[in-house]
């Protein structure tokens, strides 16, 4: 006596290798789903724990910004240390000092207790005096000073007790750490009750937010920070975070569909035992409870062999993994629930995906199952017009509201996106009806140019486009995330490279930290003397320039540069006639805006703080305009020019073009020991820095689409292998009227390769319209697209699909005919 169980595990050997397939796809699914998912689990533990370890024990930071002239008072902290859920407060102040008599900058100053709140926030262990003090690491280089030495801070003389090494992964900041009582007494509007500016705040677990919330609603001026809700800490886990959650929708997405490509494979190999039950009286429910247990088994083995291979990845893979690939740190805890609630929704989401096989498997009678392939047409309906219709109107509707929303901003934003999914998923409806009608008119010049058997494969393609549509769509989905991921990779490495660029226009930059003004432009000898030096040129600080034009005045800013210098490196347009002294380049833009020509002159002023007003103080003309600001800078003079002896520009920076790096910054080294507050810096150094987060993202990304692609092609290839076996009889009944065993080949090349290509071409296409206009958001920055990336894909898929239809056309058409003709 057969069960319902018994029967729907006999109908598995018409199809073993179908169910191996599907279980293998779903086991590919929830592996790499299930390891991205619990890698963002573990990174976002090691998130927190890194910021414990950068802002210790401090959950909260409650005071006033410099400019709203307040400070925290003694009541205030007795206040604070008294709300529900509060555990420890720590006092602050805050200035900036002259430290070793520098006049020309100053350095970002805290006033410190003594408490371990305190301690573990600035990562210092000795106990401070009102003589002490704690140097950062950069500010002990920039003096030269060790622990025990004496420097003089504002008007006193202090001892460094300690010196704060730089965290990891953090660059060193120009910060000092004194007594609180010292600082305090520093800060405008200090008066005897003040406590300082800021105060830290140390909570109970999972209450900062509320402690934060009752602080502002007590005293809304008051500035109040969430030490976990920082964003310059969170911004590149975040962001790896949504593309990694983007990657895994779209793993989901691509693997149903082959999943339902293979379902359909396997459904056709048992259709005839299926038509036997039926027509022995099966009923519905019982061919439904048939069908629903075989999907159900191979949906539970998959899951269960994906999440079995994840926790192996997980815990012996993954560490190597975040090694290689220079990922974020993060732990590799197994957190068993969370795993369970994933392999669950995944099983939910994979068993209402196939719900639609088992009602149709369910309600087909036997001629029905017998003649299921005959109509495949596509048809267009009313109801079809009528969804194209109001798609395309709220598509309209939505692209409006964010052009009136402004695209930069969030509303603009969705409504964009919301915009751009519906036009693609109307091109999507489209495309198949306009690649028939294509078809269709190509026909009689296929004919003409190919020849007859092409003709004859283009003539069949039509009425399967629709029973292929899996196939199709799978490719679609791929080379659409494809586009759209190679093309962010490629955007995002060239405004990191175009940054750098702007930032470092020569091999090496020479920055003037404590903008010292006995370094002068004499220097660039020096310099250009070395060896391995091709040539240097400096660039001053952007000072500050009245211009007035008409009966008003333009505040602007203006930077000094060697202009001969400049004009020999091609850096400026070359200026004929004119005095460098009393003349100024301004920018092509600049110019247009207020109207200026080369010629004329602009009186200049500088600003009266007695009388409260600029008042002229000389005139410059025009004597060169150029199409790009110079050091961000729209008016440029020379070294030479009279500006310099009234407002004593001092040398920002200093550009040396070399092409041996590493020589060059050995014989710098001088420069360093002469002016400790100049830093060294090379271009090669700042770009391996800034490729190592674009390493990580790509790396990642070719990983994961390795395997998709793979997954993607053998479903493919599995799919379309199975179709042309299936064409088998109307293959032999062709070749009976005279079609040649190549003609043979000929055609199912003809008709594979024409949905191969169908999937790349309508896939990247859509996959360039959803990045064109998603990149309306931000619509100033420039959209790359990596074609190398897009060609090497499509140049694997129809390598791989001439290879195998080729060998399985080959073995088609040797078959002998009478032993085709005995099969059908």
């Amino acid at each position: 006596m057969f069960t319902m169980r018994n029967i729907a595990l006999k109908l598995f050997r018409a199809a073993w290798a179908n169910v191996l397939t599907s279980i293998s796809v779903i086991t590919i699914s929830i592996c790499l789903v299930m390891t991205m998912t619990v890698y963002i689990w573990n990174a976002n533990s090691q998130m927190k724990a890194d910021i414990q370890a950068l802002y210790g024990e401090m959950d909260l930071m409650v005071g006033y910004n410099p400019d709203q002239q307040k400070l925290l008072t003694t009541h205030q902290i007795e206040e604070l240390s008294t709300l529900a859920g509060v555990t420890q407060v720590s006092r602050l102040s805050l200035a900036h000092t002259f430290v070793e008599h520098e006049k020309y900058t100053t350095f970002y100053t805290v006033g410190v207790e003594n408490d371990d709140l305190v301690k573990s926030r600035y990562h210092f262990e000795v106990n401070l005096g009102p003589n002490d003090a704690i140097l950062s690491e950069n500010v002990a280089r920039l003096f030269n000073k060790r622990v025990g030495d004496s420097i003089h801070i504002q008007s006193k003389d202090f001892i460094v007790q300690e010196i704060l090494p730089t965290i990891k992964g953090t660059d060193s900041p120009n910060i000092i750490l004194l007594a609180n009582d010292v600082v305090k007494a520093w800060m405008n509007n200090s008066q005897p009750q003040t406590a300082g500016i800021f105060a830290l705040i140390k909570t109970d677990e999972g209450r900062a937010k509320a402690v934060g919330a009752e602080i502002k609603q007590q005293d809304p001026t008051l500035r109040v920070d969430v030490m976990s809700e920082y964003d310059a800490i969170k911004r590149n886990l975040q962001s790896l975070m949504v593309f990694m959650i983007v990657l895994s929708v779209f793993i989901l997405l691509i693997s149903s569909v082959l999943l339902l490509s293979t379902f359909q494979l396997l459904f056709y190999k048992i259709k005839e035992q299926l038509m036997i039950l039926r027509a022995l009286g099966a009923s519905v429910k019982q061919v439904g409870r048939i069908v629903k247990l075989q999907l159900s088994l191979i949906i539970s083995f998959g899951v269960m062999l994906g999440t079995t291979l994840s926790l192996v990845v997980i815990k012996s893979w993954l560490p190597q993994l975040i090694s290689l690939l220079h990922l974020p740190e993060a732990k590799t805890e197994l957190p068993i629930v969370f795993i369970l609630l994933i392999a669950l929704s995944s099983f939910i989401i994979l068993q209402v995906m196939t719900k639609w096989q088992v009602a149709k498997s369910s309600r087909l009678l036997p001629l029905q199952i017998a003649s299921e392939n005959e109509n495949l047409q596509l048809r267009w309906t009313k109801w079809k017009t009528i969804i194209v219709s109001i798609v395309g109107v709220s598509a309209v509707f939505f692209f409006l509201q964010a052009y009136l929303a402004g695209t930069g901003s969030d509303q603009g934003a969705l409504f964009i996106l919301l915009g751009t999914l519906l036009v693609c998923g109307i091109l999507l409806l489209l495309i198949p009806y306009l690649f028939t009608a294509i078809l269709h008119l190509a026909l009689k010049p296929i004919r003409r140019v190919l020849g007859k058997e092409a003709y004859l494969a283009c003539q069949q393609l039509m009425p399967q486009v629709r029973k292929n549509m899996p196939v199709v769509l799978s490719m679609i989905g791929l080379m659409v995330i494809l586009t759209f991921g190679s093309s962010l990779m490629k955007t995002l490495q060239h405004n990191d490279l175009a940054y750098t660029e702007s930032q470092y226009e020569t091999a090496i930059r020479i920055d003037n930290e404590l903008n010292d003004p006995t370094i002068t432009p004499a220097i660039i000898d020096e310099i250009e003397a070395l060896p391995s030096v091709q040539y240097a040129y400096a660039q001053s600080n952007n000072a500050y320039i009245a211009l007035q034009l008409g009966d008003e005045w333009l505040a602007e800013n203006y930077t000094t540069i060697d202009i001969e210098k400049f004009m020999q490196l091609k850096k400026l347009p070359q200026i004929e006639g004119g005095n460098l002294q009393d003349g100024l380049v301004v920018t092509k833009g600049f110019a247009e805006r207020y109207h200026l020509s080369v010629g004329d002159r602009i009186t200049i002023g500088s600003y009266d703080f007695a009388a409260q007003q600029d008042r002229p103080s000389g005139e410059l003309q025009i004597i060169g305009i150029t199409d790009s600001p110079i050091h961000r800078a729209d008016i440029i003079v020379d070294w030479s020019s009279f500006l310099t002896a009234q407002d004593h520009p001092f040398i920002e920076d200093i550009m040396v073009e070399t092409s041996y790096p590493e020589q060059a910054l050995t014989e710098l080294s001088f420069l360093e020991e002469r002016w400790p507050a100049l830093k060294l810096t090379d271009k090669a150094a700042i770009l391996a820095q800034s490729n190592e987060m674009f390493f990580q993202r790509w790396s990642l990304f070719v990983g994961v689409f390795v395997i998709l692609i793979a997954a993607t092609g053998l479903g493919v290839l599995q799919t379309l292998l199975h179709t042309i076996y299936t064409k088998r009889s109307d293959y032999a009944i062709q070749r009976l009227i005279g079609l040649s065993p190549n003609g043979l080949m000929k055609l199912i090349l003809t008709q594979v390769l024409s949905f191969v290509l169908y999937g790349l071409i309508v896939g990247t296409f859509l996959g360039f319209v959803l990045t064109r206009m998603l990149g309306f958001i931000d619509d100033g920055s420039p959209m790359s697209y990596d074609f190398l990336t897009l060609g090497l894909t499509s140049i694997a898929f129809l390598g791989s699909t001439l290879i195998v239809f080729t060998l399985q056309g080959y073995w088609m058409s040797r078959q002998k005919l009478a032993n085709e003709i005995v099969e059908i």
